[in-house]
């Protein structure tokens, strides 16, 4: 080891001893460290394709029952109306529009479809953040039941969710809120967000863990959802719609796209402080891993996730460690 590859060295350990000796920053770091090590970015991309796939079906949905309702001049007002609110939705793509029961059919169809996926895929993700063994995970059958009432209950409270964000958020709405109406908008869709999260986190995990298990993670979640829910409706109301006139539906693929992907990252974030707290996996080792109580358990739990057989038992063993001079 050279002069400078030993002062780096020697840097790194000073960082590394600072934060494993103070909790405010020992614990992001542990959050932040078995994030990577769950390949949780690989898990996000999962549950934002499925996402990204249903919101097409629901807008099919949606146009065609206002066909089927509403008179073509309140249909585009309406239409109007929800643009505003939701900027990826161009209501001026789908003036004439009239109910058809076979779009309905298909819509519904892709949408429960792909729904179901994205709340599969999230359970997944849930459990594998919490190394739940694979032989202990639920069945399939299982997985659907608990998704239908997933996608009735937190489904219906995201919309709402994003609903009550874009039409605070957004400058062109009629209704002149004041500051006290935009505050109170704020506060009921941040504490909307963190009720769903914690109802998210309970429900499509498979382990025993409560409320107040929950609750740091759905906080941090839930405040950082509805950051991003209000940064996406001022960016896209504001510049979206410039952007389309030159790169077309490219803009709005690409922005739902990186919003959803976005989402899945908070939502995992949440779900790994959660871990991180309830199990006490901090702190962490940044330089000659695993140094710490936490890395050991936190590897045996890594070890232990895989293991596919009821009578099947996995450990894990560390040889005496010496740290590198």
């Amino acid at each position: 080891m050279n002069e400078k590859t030993g002062k780096v060295k020697a840097e790194l350990d000073r960082v590394d001893q600072f934060q494993q000796r103070h909790e405010a920053v020992g614990i992001p770091v542990a959050v932040f460290k078995k994030f990577a090590e769950d390949q949780s970015t690989n898990l996000a991309a999962m549950i934002a394709f499925w996402a990204f796939f249903s919101i097409f079906p629901l807008f099919l949905v949606f146009i065609t029952l206002l066909g089927f309702f509403l008179p073509d001049s309140v249909k585009d007002r309406v239409l109007g109306d929800v643009g505003t609110m939701f900027p990826l939705l161009d209501p001026s793509t789908m003036h004439g529009l009239s109910g058809s029961w076979w779009a309905l059919l298909i819509g519904l169809v892709s949408a429960l479809w792909s729904g179901l996926s994205v709340v599969r895929t999230t359970q997944f993700a849930f459990n594998s953040v919490w190394e739940l063994p694979y032989v202990a995970r639920p069945k399939i059958t299982e997985q659907i039941g608990r998704s239908v009432g997933v996608l009735a209950s937190i489904g219906l409270g995201l919309v709402l969710s994003t609903l009550i964000s874009g039409f605070v958020s957004s400058g062109s709405n009629a209704v002149h809120l004041g500051w006290a109406g935009h505050l109170l908008g704020y506060v009921i869709a941040i504490a909307l967000d963190v009720g769903l999260f914690v109802a998210a986190f309970r429900i499509l995990t498979d382990r025993e863990i409560t409320t107040r298990d929950v609750l740091p993670g759905a906080v941090l979640s839930g405040v950082l959802f509805w950051v991003l829910q209000s940064l996406s409706s001022l960016i896209i109301s504001n510049y979206l719609h410039k952007a389309q006139s030159t790169y077309g539906t490219f803009a709005t693929v690409i922005t739902l796209l990186w919003w959803f992907y976005l989402q899945s990252i908070i939502t995992l974030l949440g779900a790994q402080l959660n871990v991180v707290l309830k199990e006490r996996l901090h702190p962490r080792a940044i330089t000659d891993a695993p140094e710490t109580e936490a890395d050991h358990r936190a590897y045996d739990a890594y070890a232990q996730e895989r293991s596919y057989h009821e009578d099947e038992e996995v450990s894990a063993e560390f040889p005496p460690h010496e740290r590198r001079g």
